[in-house]
């Protein structure tokens, strides 16, 4: 039987996967200027915050895994850098602190399974952004390709090569969606070119927001929505739009 593990707890593993994962990179480089204050909510190994740290922005990370809170204070040359990476939670969350700017990336938010979760969020986005502060929120825009694959044939989604193995893995998804709770539940299973006995799953769940949903819970939270794009080449939002990405004061 196929061992199950938590990717929060294999930070390494993590960077491996997403080495790919930049096109958003110059997105946050072109809103946030720089010296600016930013928090970012769910900032896992620092894939976006050594590029802004780089950009001369006043960059803060909030993480949930002290996993990756240490793995990434780690990677950090500055000592005031690595007191920038804080452990919490994004719906509970409170730094003695306000900032010019915070936003979610590359749908951590999804991992808020409720309405009341999301709202709790949103309520601590407000409680610390400046007078003028912007939030900035992306996430996928749910679609049937996405939302009806088969459960009983797993589909190949990614590979990558671990680096503690120097074996190349692939990931095959599995995803069932449930119209009811708008929530997915996916097993990703990891299979080893040359290392079958380190094979493994990982199993979570994602909430679909529908464009109507975040609307209405930013509105209820008392944010304005300025813009909402399709896309980080900044493109307005439609229904074929891969991605909505809101910013909110």
């Amino acid at each position: 039987m196929i061992k199950t593990f938590n990717i929060y707890s294999t930070p390494s593993l993590y960077d491996d996967q997403y080495w790919w994962k930049r096109d958003d990179i110059e997105f946050y480089k072109r809103i946030i200027p720089t010296e600016a204050s930013v928090l970012e909510l769910g900032s896992g190994t620092g894939r976006l915050g050594f590029p802004l740290l780089r950009n001369d922005i006043e960059y803060y990370g909030l993480e949930l895994s002290k996993e990756f809170c240490n793995y990434t204070r780690n990677k950090l040359l500055k000592q005031e850098h690595k007191d920038r990476i804080l452990h919490g939670d994004m719906t509970s969350f409170k730094v003695n602190q306000k900032f010019d700017y915070i936003f979610v990336a590359f749908n951590t938010f999804l991992h808020l399974l409720t309405n009341e979760d999301a709202k709790q969020c949103f309520d601590c986005v407000k409680a610390h952004l400046s007078d003028n502060g912007e939030f900035i929120l992306d996430i996928v825009h749910p679609h049937p390709s996405f939302l009806f694959k088969s459960d009983d044939n797993p589909t190949l989604v990614m590979d990558f090569k671990d680096s503690q193995y120097n074996d190349i893995v692939e990931i095959y998804e599995r995803c069932k969606y449930s119209h009811d709770t708008e929530l997915c539940d996916i097993s990703w299973e990891y299979h080893y070119q040359k290392h079958s006995e380190h094979n493994k799953k990982f199993e979570y769940q994602m909430r679909m927001y529908y464009p109507d949903t975040i609307n209405r819970l930013l509105t209820e939270s008392g944010f304005y929505i300025q813009d909402v794009y399709g896309d980080y080449d900044m493109n307005p939002f439609d229904e074929t739009s891969r991605l909505q990405i809101y910013r909110a004061k």
